[in-house]
């Protein structure tokens, strides 16, 4: 009877150690991802409140239906990460408000994100508590705010421009939701796709991926009193 005992603690011990260690095993796309090394941005911080840079990025909200597919698939968010896209789509008329246009008339009906930036505005698809489909895998969805950034080529699109804005908001968003900035990552993080393509370098974060991140870390700084999130 001792034995039996002894034999049922050793089993409890061993079942209460690997729920344990279950525990620990996380999906490595969510720890903290390595650094990209980037040169801060020396130009002089312009102090802004997180309410006026929003206003800085002149954001529209055009919700995508409740009844839509992505979101009556949705779940409930609690971002951790923020992902950069870019839409891949060069046509002249591909601005951030005519894609809103494809998600909330249904064109599009196998993608949502949150916010479409061009050299303009931008828009707001989905509410920041919901998650989207745009990572390519179920722990960048459910983890992270999708930003799109328009590759339009013609109209006088300055992609520049753009890139600020995208930059703009994302500092707005790591302030909000008390994001690192080492959770800032493109596309690529999640499947290895070359995306945001026109910031990736071989298809890989470079070069003009450690400038955008300097554009963000330079406006993080102006509305948290110089301090960085890095």
């Amino acid at each position: 009877m001792g034995d039996m005992l002894g034999m049922r603690k050793i089993a409890t011990v061993a079942a209460l150690t690997l729920v344990g260690l279950m525990g620990c095993i996380q999906n490595p796309y969510l720890r903290t991802p390595r650094g990209y090394k980037f040169t801060p941005a020396t130009q002089t911080l312009v102090p802004r409140t997180m309410q006026r840079l929003a206003r800085e990025c002149n954001i529209k909200v055009r919700m995508m239906s409740p009844k839509s597919r992505p979101r009556r698939a949705a779940k409930r968010l609690r971002p951790t990460f923020i992902t950069i896209h870019s839409t891949a789509n060069h046509s002249m008329s591909a601005t951030a408000l005519q894609h809103s246009r494809a998600l909330t008339n249904g064109s599009i009906s196998n993608r949502s994100w949150h916010f479409t930036a061009d050299q303009y505005m931008v828009v707001q698809n989905l509410p920041l508590n919901e998650t989207g489909w745009h990572a390519g895998t179920a722990a960048g969805n459910n983890n992270s705010i999708g930003i799109e950034m328009c590759e339009a080529e013609s109209l006088g699109q300055n992609h520049y421009r753009t890139w600020n804005r995208a930059a703009k908001l994302t500092a707005v968003l790591m302030k909000r939701f008390r994001i690192n900035l080492r959770h800032v990552v493109p596309h690529y993080h999640w499947t290895r796709k070359n995306c945001p393509a026109p910031l990736m370098t071989n298809g890989r974060p470079g070069p003009k991926w450690a400038w955008f991140l300097s554009r963000i870390d330079y406006y993080y700084r102006c509305i948290n009193n110089g301090r960085p999130n890095r």
